[in-house]
Order: C-alpha cells, then structure tokens, then sequence
C-alpha cells in the first residue's frame, strides 16, 4: 500500500507564495514610504552563509531554522548558536565576534555547501562532560534537491561528535535515492534517569527516534504505528503512516519521575470500511489521495517506546504545529497544547474548517475544561502555541496565531485575554504574515513591568503586542512607536536573552543576516524566550516561585521594645503554589498566617517583636524560613533574616518628607 504524504507538498508552495507575496508587498511600499523615524538601530549585524532559494536563484531569504541562545564557551554568558539554508551551523558571542562555523555537508557525504537546514539547534550537555554540545537536524523540505535526512551532534567546539551524524531512510519523500529529511527541531533530555541526555525527533520517513547520546537507539524506537496492531502491514512497522512535520515535547505525564514525549503527526485515521474501527472514524470531507484516511494524529510515548494511555487522539486534520506543555491545573502533571496543520483545508475541495483549532488536553488526551473540542479560531493553526503570563496576574496564558493572521490568548480556563484576538500589523500598516508551520511566539518583558510581551515575526520586521492585545511596535501613521526591522523576509523565529548580563534583554533574529538589537526598556525576565521554550528545546513550561524580600530590616530606640507588622513578599509565576512560614525565634517573630495558596505575587504578614533589653547597634532577630511548594512537591525554601538597628534617639534618625 502507497502512502502520499499530506502538506508535503502544499506546504512548500505555500510557503513559496507567501515569501514572494511579502518580498514584493514590503520592497513596494518600502521605495514609496519614509517611516524611519522609530527604526531601532542594531546594535550589530553579521552576513551569514547562504544559499539561493528555489523560487529565486537572487534571493537567499528562506532560512527556516530559529537561533538557540545558550552558553557554549563556559564563560556565563550566552552565545548565539544558528543554521543556514546551506548547511552551516555557526556560534557568536554576545558582542557579535564570531567563535566558530562548521558545514555539516561532508559530515553527511555531501559537497560543502550543499546541506539543508530546516530544523532549529538544540543545545545541552547531553553526554555530562560538562561542555555544551550542538544538535541540529538536517535536510530540505524543497522535493526537487537531493540532500541527506539525518541528525547531527556538534562538540562545544564545531568538530563532529564521534559515532555522528545518525541518518534517516529514504522512504518515499521525493527526490528518491536521498535520506528523508529532518525538519522536527530535536528535543534534548534525560528519558531513562542515567545522567546523560536522549535526542527525539520526528522525520519525513515516518519515524520518530529517540537517540542516546552517542547516536544508538534507544530500545523501542522507532515505536510502531497505532494502525500497525490493526492492520499488520509490514510499512507501519517501526514507523508511523505518514510524515512528521511537528517537533517533539517532554514531560513526566504520568507521575512516574521520568520523561514521555508528546509530538504531532500527519498520520490520519482509516475509516470503519477497514477492520478495528477508530471511534467510528468516518472522512466528512472529501479528501485527495486517500479517500478512506483523513485527519492527523497526536502521539504520546514512554520513554520505551510504549503509547501512554488514550493515545493516539485523531483529528479532522493533520498536526503540524509543535505541543507546548505546563502543569495548568497545579495536578503535578503536564497538560498539552497543540494546533494543528493546512493540509486537507488547502487541498480538499470541501475546504474544511475543522484544523481551526488549538487544543487543550490532558495526559489521556482528553480536552481540558473550558477546551471541550478545541478552541475554534478563524483559520488553520500549524503555528505552535507558547505558554506565559502575559496579564500580570502570576498565571499562565497561552498564546498563538493562527492562518487567518490574528494573534489569540487564552486564560488557562479556556477564557479569551480581554483584547484578544488581534492582527499584527507591520509600520507599514499591512497585514502580511500567514504564521506556518514551524512559527512560535517569543513571550519576554519589553516595557520592564514584570508582565510578558508577545514577540513575533511578521514580514520584514518583528511585532510586538502587550497583554492587552495592543501593540507597542510602529503602525502607519505612528511612527514615532520603535519598530525592528530587518533587510530581508523572516521564515523562522526570533529569540531574546540577557546576553551582555546588563539585565536587560536583547532580540535576535536571522535571516541572511544575523541582527542583535537592545532592548534598554526591559528587564531580563522572559517566560518563553525562543522556538520550544529553551535551548534543549523541551517544550515544557516549568511554574517558577521567588522569595522577592531579601531581608525585614527596622529601627528601635534603646531600652524600648516595640511590635512591628512586616510582610514577606512572594511571587509565583505560571501556576498555583502552596507556602508555608516558620520562624527559628517565635518569641521574636510570629505570623498571622502559617499557611496559604499563592496566585502570582503574595504578601506573607510577619510580626516582630523587639525586645526591650538590646544595646546600641545592630541585632539579628532571626530568621523567616518561606517554603513553596507546587503540586505537592517542595519547589524552594528560602531564609528572610530579620534585623533591627537600636538607636538612640528615633525621632533624630528619620527626617519625614511631606509634600
């Protein structure tokens, strides 16, 4: 049986429109326009290597892979790690000096300069010899060039690790005689608890793989496909039924202390005229190909190999987007959210509707509540969803955009943020950006009040849009509002990092170019800060708790005790926490409270109690030990050290202000 690849294709000439269509709309109102007054200035640019397109032999703009910030020197800073259209994997510091470059073709038997890379850099120590290595899968997703499919492992210093690069099959993704691409950007982690970190992916040859660190499989991978049990056909054996353009999530789903993998797939469901009927599955649209299996898959496994319960769920739709994961409900499990992909709406000639979703699921697979059927949004969701609080108020929101060019967020509940949806607009004033396969959004503090922004590429430029669904970047007539803006059309995603260490954040993003800006009005916190959350591309949002107060400090006048009401402030960040409060001196200090859940920040009320008897100076009267905890689970305790200075005259030491 011939299995045709759904959105292989129609993606490529989507993407191909699209490019061309942004090129020619922005190069227009470029040369008719001046709107220069908010363009920020780099704060440096680097030529990359790169090759043409395959719509343009003059236009080098189709750069699919994200940069990965991580820091590979050891030097406590981060450096910036990207892929090229030709194949170089290339590493700079934050200055903008180059540490090296590597063409990963030889590597894979082919010319230099002749690779393709589609996925994003994963970076992790994933063998534990305390150095950052590189993981980068390689391949193209033009059906008409010839390069070899596989994952590649890079040494802290561009040499190839020994025993790499592992290399996929040669299925049936055209051109034939080529090993399948690897368009899945890898997820790094430590899936059987040994100490070193497995590789997981998916590719076009239908197989996910899970890889130690040395290039071997992991035992049960690549698993079968769900069908394979039904059917018995000797091609769903180690492999799935069609192709994988999503990337993988890992998360404890079920509690067992270790990591299980959640991605997407194009393999749909067969209807009920074959045998095993999946919940009566039947196509309601007409579909091109193969008119008796429609849909796409979301796929959980254990770290052997196995499905986890209620998986695979089918969709009306083939699953492009790329899962992000949270503990959303504060159960100590990861929920998932997920979008889905373009195929059967762009090539059924019922156009149907039912991939305008973004789904919310349990680890059975089953909806949230608030999610029942996923969220219906005005077009095709292939973008891949990010996950951070954008409200201010210390809980997650999930945010995406979808094929109709809105941007939408949702409370946790299933709620709609108040402003949402909204359309990103370019300082131009056009509204370009269909938000494909593979896009995210960069959530990070850019106005410096603690709350998520949402950072996205639209055109030729990046958009930013705060909580409130406004957006602070330039918008014709407008342009006195910051905009960035790059030479050239951008194809993947931006990241952003505190590289400098001066606490505030700057952007990068690559095309052709790669362009580092400041951002002098942020602080350095960012929730989801590049493609898949970090630089081991996990994909799963941990809840984060801090002690803000650093100390209670007081005066006291000599020979007087004196009570005092105190407070410690707390904050936890994307999810519901459990304090407690203990002091090492109750007689000096007691709380009105011992115990309480926190939503976002929390004022612990502390009552100290200076006794009379202290000399002159300063005095520790002891200390408030906080402990957080998340699910049951003891996530941080801190120690707040309580101090008095005894005086000897109060009145002479503070002098009121009044207006």
């Amino acid at each position: 049986m011939t299995h045709r690849i759904p959105g292989f294709r129609s993606v490529i000439i989507a993407w191909s429109i699209a490019i061309f269509f942004l090129a020619f709309n922005v190069t227009l109102l470029h040369a008719s326009s001046d709107l220069t007054s908010g363009q920020q200035n780099p704060k440096w640019v680097r030529p990359l290597p790169a090759t043409s397109c395959p719509w343009s032999s003059s236009d080098t703009y189709c750069h699919l892979s994200s940069p990965a910030l991580a820091d590979i020197t050891g030097d406590g800073k981060q450096e910036i790690v990207v892929g090229t259209n030709n194949g170089h994997v290339l590493v700079y510091r934050h200055d903008g000096s180059l540490v090296w470059q590597k063409d990963i073709g030889p590597a894979f038997g082919m010319s230099a300069g002749k690779q393709r890379i589609a996925s994003s850099p994963a970076v992790a120590d994933i063998d534990r010899d305390g150095k950052m290595e590189v993981v980068v899968g390689a391949g193209t997703i033009h059906g008409t060039i010839c390069t070899q499919g596989g994952v590649i492992v890079l040494e802290h210093n561009g040499s190839v690790k020994a025993g790499w690069p592992f290399k996929t099959y040669d299925n049936d993704v055209p051109p034939a005689g080529c090993a399948d691409s690897v368009f899945s950007t890898p997820a790094l982690g430590d899936m059987d608890m040994d100490g070193d970190l497995e590789i997981v992916f998916g590719a076009f040859d239908k197989r996910l793989y899970a890889l130690h660190h040395d290039g071997q499989l992991v035992s049960g991978f690549p698993p079968d496909s769900y069908h394979y049990a039904r059917f018995g056909w000797d091609n769903l054996k180690d492999q799935l039924a069609d192709t994988i353009w999503s990337s993988p999530a890992l998360a404890d789903f079920n509690n067992d202390g270790y990591l299980e993998i959640v991605i997407g797939s194009d393999e749909g469901s067969f209807a009920n005229t074959f045998p095993g009927g999946y919940e009566n599955w039947s196509c309601p649209y007409r579909v091109p190909y193969s008119p008796d299996r429609c849909g796409g898959s979301i796929y959980a496994f254990d770290r052997n190999g196995q499905l986890l319960e209620g998986f695979p769920r089918y969709k009306y739709e083939i699953i492009q987007s790329t899962p992000a994961v949270i503990d959303i409900n504060g159960d100590g499990l990861g929920e998932i959210f997920i979008g889905t992909g373009t195929f059967h709406h762009r090539n059924s000639p019922d156009k149907p509707t039912q991939g305008f979703r973004l789904y919310g699921l349990d680890q059975q697979g089953d909806d949230l509540p608030g999610w029942q059927g996923g969220k219906v949004v005005g077009g095709s969701v292939p973008a891949s969803p990010s996950i951070g609080d954008i409200t201010g108020d210390g809980l997650p929101n999930i945010v995406v955009a979808a094929e109709d060019k809105r941007l939408y967020a949702w409370h946790a509940n299933g709620q709609l943020v108040s402003g949402f949806p909204m359309t990103p607009r370019t300082h131009f004033d056009q509204v370009l950006d269909p938000y494909d396969t593979g896009t995210t959004f960069i959530l990070a503090d850019f106005t410096g009040d603690g709350k998520m922004e949402i950072f996205l590429r639209h055109a030729w430029e990046i958009v930013i849009v705060d909580g409130r669904g406004q957006q602070l970047t330039a918008v014709h007539p407008q342009g006195n509002r910051p905009y960035y803006y790059t030479d050239g059309p951008l194809w993947n995603n931006p990241a952003v990092g505190d590289l400098d260490g001066d606490g505030h954040l700057e952007l990068v993003v690559q095309n052709s170019k790669l362009t580092v800006w400041d951002l002098p009005t942020s602080s350095a916190l960012a929730d989801w800060p590049m493609f898949k959350l970090d630089a081991a591309r996990g994909g799963a949002q941990e809840p984060v708790a801090k002690v803000i107060t650093n100390e209670i400090f007081l005066f006291a006048e000599v020979g007087q005790g004196a009570e005092h009401e105190q407070s410690v402030i707390v904050f936890g960040r994307l999810g519901k926490f459990d304090w407690k409060v203990r002091s090492n001196q109750p007689t000096n200090i007691t709380f009105p409270q011992t115990t309480g859940i926190m939503l976002g920040k929390e004022e612990i009320g502390v009552n100290v109690r200076v006794p009379s008897g202290l000399p002159l100076g300063d005095h520790t009267l002891g200390n408030v030990e906080v402990e957080v905890s998340h699910s049951g689970s003891v996530e941080m305790t801190d120690t707040v050290p309580v101090k008095v200075r005894v005086v000897n005259q109060l009145s002479k030491n503070f002098l009121p202000l009044v207006r």
